[in-house]
């Protein structure tokens, strides 16, 4: 009997102790959902059969662990050690799981609208399939490097940028579709209007806290997610994300000035999540720490001063 389409989101399917906690971003048209997902028993069993959906879920294994997968009622074969891999599960077939031993994965589930979203068939062309060998283990050293982006965002949602995730979100996605995608040849890119350029930089610059998502900068733009996020590269060498961390210091350039603010209340006034992340992000930028850069200008400012006093009373 055919199953009724639904949506896996939630990662339902998987009866862990522990329900997964599903971070939710939206994208485009399309919502993507971030979990890790652990279990530290053995024998969970058979996990339930996954809805009928057109949408993809991407889990890198971050332990070897054991289990038996069968598509469309076919058995996938799979390697001894998994750790550091990934599978690309497609749910439109039909998928059976059976896990013999505890496990640890990082999952993305990825509907095709957010992956038509991040690639407009007005740039790219239309988007056929993904070329994978559904439930079968890859190694994507790209998506192992997203994966350690992501995870402290899962530990400590509130201390990540909305902006930050969403850039992630729609990275994997245009990854999934550049490295395995099935399209037609890719058209020249533009760059912002002068009124786009200003309005994204204007919103930006107003939620410094990162609370904004690419997908409201696009709308202003009149834009879907993946063209603005081209766009707007190409318009300024470099992210709204990154854009975004030149504004906060550039805040905290400003705010320093007082010598009488601690830096670890600069921080938080700036968007950062603590004094640790400021330092760590201020010294990329600038080459320097807070610390020091202050201390800097205002042995400046003294001699800059003092030079002043000296020659009005010279005059």
């Amino acid at each position: 009997m055919a199953r009724t389409a639904g949506s896996n989101l939630d990662l339902g399917f998987i009866p862990t102790p522990d329900k997964p906690n599903v971070l939710i971003r939206k994208v485009g048209r399309g919502t993507v959902g971030i979990a890790r997902v652990r279990c530290d028993t053995d024998g969970l069993g058979f996990l339930d059969r996954p809805a009928i959906e057109d949408a993809f879920l991407v889990s890198h294994h971050l332990s070897d662990f054991r289990s038996d997968i069968w598509v469309d009622g076919k058995p996938v074969p799979k390697p001894r050690s998994i750790a550091g891999l990934t599978t690309i599960h497609d749910f439109r077939h039909d998928i059976a799981c059976y896990m013999h031993t505890a496990f640890d994965t990082m999952t993305f589930h990825l509907p095709r609208v957010v992956l038509e979203t991040v690639h407009p068939e007005s740039q790219v062309g239309r988007l056929e399939d993904l070329s994978i060998e559904p439930s079968r283990c890859i190694k994507d050293t790209t998506i192992a490097a997203m994966v350690a982006a992501m995870l402290p965002a899962l530990t400590m949602p509130e201390r990540i940028s909305l902006l930050f995730l969403d850039h992630l979100s729609c990275a994997l996605a245009t990854h999934i579709i550049t490295a395995y995608g099935r399209l037609s040849a890719v058209k020249g890119g533009g760059t912002l209007a002068p009124w786009q350029e200003r309005r994204v930089k204007e919103m930006i610059a107003a939620r410094l806290d990162g609370e904004i998502r690419l997908a409201d900068l696009a709308a202003e733009c009149r834009l879907s997610v993946g063209h603005f996020v081209r766009a707007f590269r190409q318009t300024t060498n470099t992210t709204p994300h990154q854009w975004l961390l030149q504004r906060r210091v550039e805040h905290a350039k400003t705010l320093m000035q007082d010598g009488a603010r601690a830096l670890s209340e600069v921080a938080l006034d700036c968007g950062f999540a603590d004094q640790s992340h400021f330092t760590r992000t201020f010294r990329r930028l600038v080459g320097v720490s807070p610390r020091a850069w202050r201390h800097h200008n205002a042995a400046a400012d003294t001699t800059s001063h003092d030079g002043a006093v000296e020659g009005g009373l010279a005059a």
